[in-house]
C-alpha cells in the first residue's frame, strides 16, 4: 500500500491502542507487529497490496513465513497473530473495513504448528471417508468444498467467491476460472476427474434462491459464508481425527501433488495464484520440514 499510506495507518492504529488502556510496551509490539505484516505483505503481494484485501489464508501464510523461514517460536507468533486481531478488529469498528480476517486464523501450539503440517496420504483417505459416509443432506456440497480444496488448492475466499460462470466443466481441459481480488488478470486452474465428478454432481442438486450466482451455497439457497466453510472442514476433520484442520493444510497438499507431477516450481506458483516463487518455496518446504 505504499510508505505513505502505510505510516498513516500505523498511526491511526497507535491512537485507537493508546486509548484503549494498553500498556506502552503492549503498544509498541502490536506497531511493530503490524509493521512487520505490511512489510512481508507488500514484499510478497506488491506494493499497491491493501490489508483490506488479505484473507485468513493470507495471514496464515504470513504465520508460517514467522515460524519457518525466520525460525520464531509459536510464542512470538502467537503475539503477532493476537496483534493482528487487534488491529483488524478496532478497523472493522472504525469502519475500514466490514471482516476480520486474523479470527480464523488458530495460536501455534507451543510445541509444534498444526497449520504447516503435512497431512499423510492415511489423513487425506480419512478426511475423504468422513465426508463419503456422512448422512447431511448437502454431503454432495461439503464433498465438492473439499475436492475443490485439496485438488485444486483454492484460497477460502476465492471458493466462497467462485461463480457459476467461473466453472468450464464442458471444455476438452476442464478449468475454473479464479479471479483476482486485486488487479491482477486471475488464474486458470485445470480439473481433474475427481473434481469435474464432484463439481458436477453437486451442481445438479445445487439449489440457490434467484440472482444467487455463488457456486457455494448454504440450506437457504444464499452464498456459503467463510466461517460456515470453516466449521464444516473443523467438522469432518475431527471425525477423521484430524483436529485443527485447516483450509491451508488442503493447499499445501495440493501444492506439492502440483510439485511432484511437474517438478517445476513456477507451475505450482502459477496454479497457487503466487507472485513470487519465494512464497511458492515457502509452502512446499513447510511439508517437507515436518
Amino acid at each position: 500500500m505504499g510508505v505513505i499510506e502505510s505510516n498513516g495507518l500505523l498511526h491511526k492504529f497507535e491512537t485507537l491502542l493508546s486509548s484503549s488502556a494498553l500498556a506502552p510496551a503492549t503498544v509498541a509490539n502490536y506497531l511493530a507487529d503490524l509493521r512487520a505484516f505490511l512489510r512481508w505483505s507488500e514484499e510478497t503481494r506488491g506494493a499497491t497490496c491493501s490489508p483490506w484485501s488479505l484473507e485468513t489464508e493470507d495471514i496464515e501464510e504470513f504465520c508460517a513465513y514467522l515460524e519457518n523461514a525466520q525460525g520464531q517460536a509459536p510464542s512470538t507468533v502467537n503475539r503477532r497473530i493476537q496483534a493482528l486481531r487487534k488491529f483488524y478488529s478496532l478497523a472493522v469498528a472504525e469502519g475500514w473495513t466490514d471482516e476480520n480476517p486474523a479470527e480464523g486464523v488458530s495460536l501455534l501450539r507451543e510445541s509444534a504448528s498444526e497449520r504447516s503440517r503435512s497431512l499423510t496420504p492415511d489423513d487425506i483417505g480419512r478426511l475423504l471417508a468422513a465426508v463419503r459416509n456422512s448422512s447431511s443432506r448437502r454431503a454432495a456440497r461439503d464433498w465438492a468444498v473439499i475436492q475443490l480444496l485439496l485438488r485444486a488448492g483454492l484460497k477460502l475466499g476465492e471458493l466462497t467467491e467462485l461463480q457459476l460462470s467461473d466453472i468450464h466443466l464442458d471444455a476438452s481441459q476442464p478449468y475454473l476460472n479464479i479471479r483476482d481480488r486485486g488487479d491482477g488478470p486471475g488464474r486458470q486452474v485445470p480439473l481433474d476427474a475427481e473434481v469435474h465428478q464432484a463439481l458436477s454432481d453437486y451442481l445438479a442438486r445445487r439449489r440457490a434462491v434467484s440472482g444467487v450466482e455463488n457456486v457455494c451455497v448454504n440450506r437457504d439457497g444464499k452464498p456459503l459464508s467463510t466461517r460456515s466453510i470453516q466449521r464444516l472442514l473443523r467438522r469432518y476433520g475431527r471425525a477423521a481425527g484430524l483436529e485443527g484442520l485447516t483450509t491451508q493444510a488442503l493447499r499445501y497438499v495440493y501444492a506439492s501433488r502440483v510439485y511432484s507431477r511437474s517438478g517445476d516450481l513456477k507451475t505450482v506458483a502459477r496454479r497457487l495464484g503466487h507472485r513470487h516463487l519465494a512464497t511458492t518455496i515457502r509452502y512446499l518446504r513447510s511439508n517437507s520440514e515436518e
